[in-house]
């Protein structure tokens, strides 16, 4: 029965997350001051759109998905080790609640790079790299799904840990899922988008500078043919003409 409430707390886990990477992108990482009422409403087809895209990150998708499932059932496994150095994996223990707790996440989320440089070139260590968000949400989404499968079964863990852990899974996750970098930690290809969590890639600066040098050049062009315009002094009554004069030209007052 456990078994079986994992793999649905799995799915559950899976739209979840496409749901909240589609409004978190849709609020924070492209906000605008106006939202269609569809945008708002229908979240599923691009929700859907988030779940293919992670598992063709690395190319291929359907070792991605197979990649994403076989880490949701490691995280399964290591969830259940807490019931053989103590008391059933189920109870509320130390123990138990290190086994749960998302280590596995959060070490292969930074030791990413490290693991990257190190043996991500050739071979299975190359799949594991570009596949890499499917790995990682494998072990986060398994991790997640093994805590709700244990509370929603026996209701002796503190609810309280399983949120907690939702949401330190959920965070980096939403920004993987967005294409973009978590504290400066980049897994799979290449991101789509340079910045963090809460940054935004539209440099404001850099167009309010080309606006301002293209107002600056139109007014510079508009004003041109004044500084060009030559002054004729001939064409004044009383200019000096082209001839300077001479003293032949004044009588001797005596």
């Amino acid at each position: 029965m456990e078994f079986f409430l994992f793999f649905i707390f799995l799915a559950l886990s899976i739209i979840l997350t496409g749901v909240l990477s589609y409004y978190s992108d849709l609020l924070f990482f492209n906000a605008k001051e106006n939202y269609h009422r569809d945008e708002i409403t229908k979240p599923w087809e691009s929700a859907l759109q988030s779940v293919i895209s992670l598992f063709e990150s690395g190319g291929n998708l359907a070792i991605g998905a197979s990649l994403f499932l076989f880490f949701a059932l490691f995280a399964w496994f290591w969830s259940l080790l807490g019931g053989i150095i103590g008391s059933p994996h189920y109870t509320s223990s130390f123990g138990n609640y290190f086994f749960h707790a998302p280590i596995l996440f959060f070490g292969f989320l930074f030791g990413f790079p490290f693991f990257k440089e190190g043996f991500g070139q050739i071979g299975f260590g190359k799949i594991i790299t570009d596949n890499g968000r499917s790995v990682l949400s494998g072990l986060g989404l398994g991790t997640l799904a093994a805590n709700l499968s244990i509370w929603g079964l026996y209701h002796e863990f503190f609810f309280l840990f399983v949120l907690i852990t939702g949401i330190l899974i959920l965070w980096p996750l939403l920004s993987y899922w967005n294409h973009r970098k978590f504290f400066s930690v980049s897994i799979g290809p290449e991101p789509r988008y340079t910045e963090d969590w809460g940054g935004s890639d539209y440099n404001e600066f850099e167009d309010y500078r080309n606006d301002f040098a293209d107002e600056e050049g139109h007014s510079r062009t508009k004003s041109a043919p004044k500084s060009n315009q030559n002054t004729d002094w001939d064409d004044f009554d009383g200019g000096l003409g082209d001839d300077a004069p001479s003293l032949d030209d004044f009588e001797d007052p005596k």
